[in-house]
């Protein structure tokens, strides 16, 4: 796709892919494609809806759904909010919707009625048919906590289970978040289930809107996927024959496990590697792999690593799509040991560049 950005995939039970991808920054109107062949041939089709995409779902039975991203509070019932969605019968080529009867409840004295609160994170299925939700929602002026939600109605209503990470409930004796990165807090939470009640969840924690760290600039331009001008760099007030490459690695992404399909969840704790912005993760049954970008700032690279244990360990990166980029990549699992991976090629912030934007995506095998 040339033009669009911030990518993410749809999979449905007829085994077909649908490719979501924004026109503008945020919360502008969405393209999309939709593959029959795991990737290989693409053509155009409706998104049928508004906002990311995000949270686009096939559950096991009925039909396939899509959560709008935002919630707002129920005047008179406290914590309550109201939701949207869209609903499919036939794998995505008929929509109903936005249907507005749904509702997040979140329990009164733990979330504010003029907090922020988005199903900015992605939906599963667990074996008995409900359907859990990672959500994001402010506790402090634009500082991000996650939690989970769940749904018995295949989305229409949803109740919060418990809460994910936090800055407060962060675990790091070794500093490893406290290296100069501004913080949002945990964020872009992905969550995968990996059997026996056991999930897992990723999550993202760099601000890089707010004094990023840099590199040195240089006099020279060398390489148009690895050098910018700093007039190039939002808000654009760098020198224009100063050029600038991606300086020290983002602050790392945070990982939380459960036991309990989500009831509880282990204090979250910075990754080793796995750092920048939006993890995605698939699973195979047996590898779980996870996608992540933004290695630096200006936000440059796309990496993925995978694990064998359930994510106590991971394998080393490997850097699958190296250009400036949001930091979006979205994953799903085709086959045993093979993956479909999807990335955005972007000039840095303001994206407002989109003749220049494209999406592309990769065959991953794993062997």
């Amino acid at each position: 796709m040339r033009g669009p950005m911030f990518p993410n995939l749809a999979r449905f039970r007829d085994g077909s892919l649908i490719l979501f991808a924004q026109a503008v920054e945020e919360g502008g109107p969405l393209a999309a494609i939709r593959s029959e062949d795991n990737g290989v041939t693409w053509r155009g089709h409706p998104a049928g809806v508004d906002g990311l995409g995000l949270n686009t779902f096939q559950p096991s039975h009925g039909p396939a759904v899509s959560i709008h991203y935002d919630t707002r509070p129920v005047e008179g019932s406290p914590g309550l909010r109201t939701t949207r969605r869209w609903e499919s019968d036939d794998g995505w080529h008929s929509l109903r919707g936005p249907l507005e009867d749904g509702t997040l409840a979140l329990p009164p004295d733990q979330f504010k009625t003029e907090e922020k609160h988005w199903f900015h994170g992605n939906t599963l299925e667990l074996p008995d048919g409900r359907l859990l939700a990672a959500l994001q929602g402010t506790h402090q002026p634009w500082v991000f906590r996650t939690f989970l939600a769940e749904s018995s109605d295949r989305g229409k209503t949803w109740r919060f289970v418990s809460h994910i990470a936090s800055l407060d409930t962060l675990y790091d004796p070794e500093g490893a978040t406290k290296k100069g990165w501004s913080l949002w807090g945990p964020c872009e939470p992905n969550i995968a289930r990996l059997g026996d009640g056991k999930l897992i969840c990723v999550a993202r924690l760099v601000n890089d809107d707010n004094n990023p760290l840099m590199a040195a600039p240089k006099e020279a331009y060398h390489d148009l996927s690895y050098a910018i001008p700093g007039t190039g760099i939002h808000p654009g007030t760098l020198p224009a024959d100063a050029y600038y490459e991606p300086g020290p690695p983002s602050a790392p992404l945070v990982i939380s496990f459960s036991d309990d399909s989500g009831t509880t969840w282990s204090r979250p704790r910075p990754m080793q590697q796995a750092r920048g912005c939006f993890p995605r993760m698939a699973f195979d049954g047996k590898v779980l792999a996870l996608t992540y970008g933004g290695l630096a700032y200006p936000r440059w690279g796309n990496s993925v690593s995978f694990s064998t244990d359930g994510g106590t360990s991971w394998t080393e990166e490997i850097n699958f799509a190296p250009f400036f980029t949001t930091g979006y990549t979205d994953i799903v699992a085709l086959g045993p040991g093979k993956f479909l991976a999807v990335f955005d090629c972007t000039p840095p912030q303001p994206w407002n560049n989109h003749a220049a934007h494209w999406v592309g995506a990769v065959d991953i095998e794993v062997t």
